[in-house]
């Protein structure tokens, strides 16, 4: 497989950063190739193209101006012993005509063109039964001008209409074309672009018929060195073709090139000891195309041609919505023929087809032992999961991150009402209305911004301090002030919390004021969570009621519920519903209640979504 190095070109395409308009455009017109690459330290920081250099005539910029000042467009770059057909793939999806090679240090190589790529191909590639009309887009329109209208107007057309050429004609008749090079070595000789286009278009024109064969198309632009022919139809005008237009055509085909080289990949794949499966995925079934021998001893070379649900079972469904979720699928234990496989594989697109690779790995043995070390290690966790109440404690540290998310919340609206204050005295200075009034009103707008944000700093320390005492306090005031700390979270959510309920003003509980807020946090984070991705209202309602000497605290979302078969195990710990969640949140919410604060809690789902029941000791004072 040839690496882009053996078709670069590595002379006459680049300049040092800090040359001029004027130079970059001698140097594109010494290569005849429309670019130039601007190097800093030997390495690739803009390029210099015709189209640029047409804008900077058309807007009358100095050519004495840096051409870094132009290139403004990001360099595309592949390394230099990267093969040549994954050249296509950039070349195309960034719609470019060229490609600057770097090394490993991202030092300049050289630089790859389409026409360079499109004579790599093997002819078999291109010749394909192809005439110039297929390649044209039937409504497009040929842009055409009259000999005597001047370049200046030649280039206006190009600049309108996105085109790198336009063709001159009379009567039908196109009698030359201007390409960009031709504007641009106008530019250059300084010559007037008020002069007719017959002076300085190309000629004469290369023609060719609608219904040709893309292959002498192709031909013809390599013997004539040319980007572009002229296409008639019944002996009219129809349209210009461009190497562009063909080497997007040609890309599909380098496709089937490499489905060749692929045949040579699975004989190397048949030597390997892993077992390769390769299956066919089209939209409504999937069948195995091809095994490699280690897959086919394992499984039987009936299997090909059949659905691999046959070998896999209902599990073939599962991996099948993982691979072609995430395109590619990683360690999937699943059982076939009594035995124990780890499956991964990818799935891609080759041509028209979507295919899916699978490699099996016999896991049986590491499987028993990992059932085995489950047993051992069963109890020992049992042993040790209320010891670790006290590591998950000071997991609160790991609040100051969460902290700083909220105090940012609640201070954002301050920090722009304090911008508006400043910007209010800026213009109140400019026209002259600051007096003494209007500065004491504003200085005290300001105070109490600060100070609100101040009360917001004081409030954050009191309640993640881990050194509070048990002391007698007011569980109420103290939720509402945990759901007034995330207010500003909340309400970026689109959540609305309802609190409501009566209690005696003489009840308190025992216990660590901070502690059990943190348990709140964590019940009101973990619905915000659950909320968050719903459409529609978004709501929270807190209700307190008191049963006797205890509070009933009803902490309820309309988020949909928690999934039923965790539902029981919801307390425990490392139990979780969220993707990249730890499981210990609402482990530590139970231990607070139940063992900090001598009451208990429960939860279930309702009609609109998950209700926690939480019930603590009061003492009346």
């Amino acid at each position: 497989m040839k690496a882009l190095i053996n078709i670069a070109r590595t002379e006459g395409f680049s300049l040092e950063s800090d040359t001029t308009i004027e130079a970059a455009m001698a140097q594109m017109l010494d290569n005849k190739n429309g670019c130039v690459v601007l190097l800093e330290a030997q390495k690739p920081v803009g390029i210099v193209t015709e189209g640029l250099v047409l804008a900077c005539l058309e807007e009358g910029l100095d050519f004495a101006a840096p051409a870094r000042t132009i290139a403004r467009s990001p360099v595309i770059t592949a390394g230099v012993n990267r093969p040549v057909e994954a050249a296509f793939d950039i070349v195309v999806s960034h719609n470019i005509r060229r490609l600057v090679l770097v090394d490993g240090e991202g030092v300049y190589k050289g630089i790859v063109l389409q026409e360079d790529l499109i004579d790599f191909l093997e002819e078999d590639v291109y010749k394909v039964d192809l005439k110039v009309a297929d390649l044209l887009d039937a409504n497009a329109k040929i842009v055409t001008m009259h000999p005597l209208q001047s370049m200046q107007d030649a280039l206006v057309l190009m600049r309108r209409e996105h085109i790198g050429s336009v063709v001159v004609a009379e009567n039908e008749r196109a009698t030359g074309i201007v390409t960009e090079k031709d504007i641009l070595s106008a530019g250059y000789s300084h010559a007037d672009l008020s002069e007719a286009v017959q002076v300085r278009m190309s000629r004469p024109v290369l023609r060719v018929d609608a219904e040709a064969p893309v292959t002498e198309v192709i031909d013809l632009m390599r013997t004539h060195h040319v980007r572009r022919v002229v296409v008639c139809k019944k002996g009219r005008l129809h349209g210009v073709l461009t190497d562009r237009d063909v080497f997007s055509r040609v890309k599909g085909n380098v496709a089937r090139m490499l489905q060749i080289k692929l045949r040579h990949a699975k004989e190397i794949m048949d030597l390997l000891p892993e077992a390769i499966i390769e299956i066919f995925d089209m939209p409504q079934q999937q069948t195995i195309h091809w095994m490699n021998r280690v897959a086919a001893e394992l499984f039987g070379r009936d299997l090909q041609e059949h659905s691999p649900q046959e070998l896999l079972g209902e599990a073939w469904a599962q991996m099948h919505a993982k691979v072609v979720k995430n395109g590619h699928l990683e360690h999937f234990t699943a059982k076939v023929k009594g035995r124990d496989f780890e499956f991964s594989g990818t799935i891609s697109t080759n041509i028209n087809s979507r295919y899916i690779k699978l490699i099996a790995r016999d896991v049986t043995a590491h499987e028993h032992m990992k059932e085995q070390l489950r047993k051992e290690v069963k109890e020992e966790v049992r042993l040790r999961r209320e010891q670790e109440y006290l590591m998950m404690h000071q997991s609160r540290l790991a609040a100051t991150g969460e902290m700083i998310g909220h105090i940012a919340h609640q201070w954002r609206q301050p920090l722009s009402q304090l911008g508006g204050i400043f910007m209010n005295l800026e213009s109140a200075q400019a026209f002259g209305d600051l007096d003494e009034v209007y500065l004491r009103e504003r200085l005290q707008q300001g105070n109490a911004l600060i100070k609100y944000m101040s009360q917001t700093i004081d409030d954050f320390r009191r309640f993640f301090s881990p050194y509070q005492p048990e002391t007698l306090f007011d569980p109420v005031a103290a939720l509402r002030q945990a759901v007034n700390i995330v207010s500003a979270a909340l309400t970026y959510r689109h959540i609305d919390v309802m609190i409501d309920g009566a209690v005696e003003n003489n009840l308190r509980c025992i216990g660590v004021e901070g502690t059990f807020a943190q348990a709140m946090l964590n019940l009101l984070g973990n619905a915000s969570d659950a909320l968050a991705g719903k459409k529609g209202k978004r709501q929270i309602s807190i209700h307190f009621t008191t049963c006797e000497d205890m509070l009933e605290i009803r902490f309820c979302d309309n988020a949909g519920g928690i999934d039923p078969a965790i539902l029981p195990d919801i307390f425990t710990p490392y139990t979780t519903t969220k993707q990249e969640g730890t499981g210990i949140g609402l482990y530590m919410t139970r231990l607070i209640i139940e063992q900090k604060m001598k009451g208990r809690i429960e939860v279930k789902n309702s009609s609109a979504g998950a209700c926690f029941m939480i019930y603590v000791p009061l003492v009346r004072v």
